[in-house]
């Protein structure tokens, strides 16, 4: 009885805490006086409403403290519980007038006085003579001129007076600030270690040199680069500050080259292919001058492929490059049957502007049936590609667009079987018109001028409808037919489409589209229309889309489910 009454005399003594704590509303402010001080309360301990009155001056200094952050000197604080809610404490405040800067002295000395970069940066100030004097952008100000001094070479910069005077009573403060940046540092020797005779590979991509001023965002932009020229496993570019001499900083470049094998495996689906099944081998390093050589072989039930591809460095490892590409290609796919080898000569580069441009020429052998009809062609085919892609957010990308151009000529005056010029395009554009919303819309053209299609070899041919095209109708079905009813290719392809998806859980989005397309020899026949809805997750391998169409201009309305995995661009 005794342990009995005394657990009950603690849980007597734990129900003011076991109580909802201490919560408040903010009236008389708006904006971000009143978010301010909201959240400074919000981060106070909790409080139990019993026990408020002890810490009544503590939440009043406390809303004071958050008004003064942001220059109100004067404000009047009532504090009031609720007579209806004793857990509701009102807090109703008169900010009256904020405090003004009277004499706003900034005074920069130093090497940085002749860098336009400090100047851009100064005249960017929210802090100035006449303004409401703020401490977060007075701290603020600080931190951007010490962080601007050390990523531009300043290494010995610092305040040499910063001091703020308020005189409340007058509404009124007097700023001083005086930051000497000294001597700006250049960049001393660059040693490259671990990767012996790589220095004249990667020399082009160095975007600085010994005694050009120091910047640190060119370090770190130079370990982006030599990451994505895949030559090298580890990356290390450090600035060695403990060797600086006559102002000068050393750099040390420290690679480690990859494996000789890089072999990947990766699994995949889609209902345009079915489960897919991806192998790829690849020698990074052949040798001193950067060769390297890539083996990729898909298998899908529609489509077998292997790739063989060896690159060569231009002047440029990461945007100039040659290469020379080996492919086979195995297609049964609706009524196409195709054996494809090609083998080309690449040039391409991104050495002007965010155009990536790819010359080519190309042989290549064909054997098919199309349809009714059978044949073989040997092309001989020079062409190039322009495209581009930008784009903004990540993962989840919020903006941004693709652009791609191919155009190839065959002509039976150097040997090839046909005449005719090849030429298609693709443009996709993304944007969030609000926070989590996604608007995307597509276009897609293609043409093969000349006399004779029959003479075009099937893998040229254009066909569409599926994921990428027209939504609601399976893969490549949409085509001209024979007398036997079976899909021909076409000499024209068109598509449209546009999407909009609206954020409906975290990383689930509810999407809409309406999609329109047609492949056809002369534009006589309507197009196809597919309009549906679908499902967006952002999973943790990359985004998935799960999508119904129907294809709405049909009599017998087909319907078809797609799904994708990877990148909207």
């Amino acid at each position: 009885m005794f342990r009995t009454a005394c657990l009950f005399c603690v849980l007597l003594l734990s129900l003011p805490s076991l109580a909802q704590p201490l919560h408040f509303k903010v009236s008389g402010l708006k904006g971000d006086a009143k978010q301010n001080v909201v959240s400074y309360l919000e981060s106070l301990p909790a409080i139990a409403p019993d026990r408020v009155n002890y810490r009544m001056q503590t939440i009043r200094q406390t809303v004071v403290s958050a008004l003064q952050a942001l220059g109100y000197y004067q404000a009047e604080v009532t504090l009031a519980l609720d007579e209806q809610d004793p857990g509701l404490l009102r807090v109703k405040v008169t900010p009256g007038q904020p405090v003004t800067i009277r004499s706003w002295d900034l005074v920069l000395s130093g090497d940085a006085t002749q860098d336009e970069s400090f100047a851009e940066l100064i005249s960017q100030f929210p802090l100035k003579q006449g303004a409401v004097f703020h401490h977060g952008h007075y701290e603020s100000i600080k931190d951007q001129l010490k962080g601007r001094a050390l990523t531009r070479g300043y290494l010995d910069a610092k305040l040499t007076q910063a001091q703020v005077k308020v005189y409340p009573r007058e509404n009124v403060a007097d700023v001083s600030l005086h930051f000497d940046s000294g001597v700006r540092y250049h960049y001393g020797p660059i040693r490259i270690e671990g990767a012996p005779g790589t220095g004249q590979l990667i020399q082009p991509l160095l975007a600085f040199k010994q005694g050009e001023p120091y910047r640190a965002v060119q370090l770190a932009e130079l370990s982006q680069t030599l990451s994505q020229t895949r030559y090298f496993k580890q990356i290390d570019v450090q600035p060695q500050l403990d060797q600086v001499a006559n102002h000068q900083v050393p750099i040390l470049i420290q690679l480690s080259p990859r494996s000789d094998n890089v072999v990947e495996v990766g699994v995949g689906a889609s209902t345009d292919e079915g489960p897919r099944l991806q192998l790829t081998w690849e020698k990074p390093w052949l040798n001193r001058y950067g060769h390297s050589l890539y083996t990729e072989m898909k298998i899908a039930a529609p489509q077998q492929n292997i790739n063989f591809s060896y690159r060569i460095p231009g002047r440029d490892p990461l945007n100039d490059y040659y290469s020379l590409k080996t492919s086979y290609e195995a297609t049964d796919q609706q009524d196409t049957r195709s054996r494809n080898l090609t083998v080309g000569a690449h040039y391409q580069t991104k050495t002007h502007g965010a155009w990536e441009r790819d010359y080519f020429i190309e042989t290549q052998y064909e054997d098919y049936t199309q349809g009714s009809s059978s044949g073989s062609s040997l092309l001989y085919m020079p062409g190039f590609t322009l495209s581009r892609l930008r784009m903004t957010g990540g993962m989840d990308p919020d903006w941004g667009d693709r652009v791609i151009f191919k155009n190839q000529y065959s002509s039976q005056y150097w040997g090839s079987d046909a005449d005719f010029s090849w030429l298609w395009g693709r443009t996709k554009w993304l944007r969030a018109p609000w926070p989590g919303h996604r608007l995307i819309w597509r276009a897609e053209q293609g043409a093969i001028l000349g006399d004779n299609l029959a003479a075009v070899p099937a893998s040229l041919r254009f066909f569409t409808g599926g994921d990428q095209t027209v939504r609601g109708f399976s893969y490549e079905s949409i085509s001209p037919v024979d007398k036997a009813g079976l899909l021909t290719g076409a000499r024209y392809t068109s598509a449209l489409s546009l999407e909009y998806a609206i954020p409906v859980a975290q990383k689930w989005r509810l999407a809409s589209f309406v999609d329109a397309g047609t492949a056809t020899n002369d534009y006589a026949e309507p197009w196809k229309i597919g309009t549906g809805v679908g499902l967006r997750w952002l999973s943790p391998v990359g985004p998935i889309r799960l999508d119904i169409g129907f294809g709405v201009s049909e009599t017998q309305i087909p319907f078809h489910f797609h799904f994708g995995l990877g990148p909207e661009l």
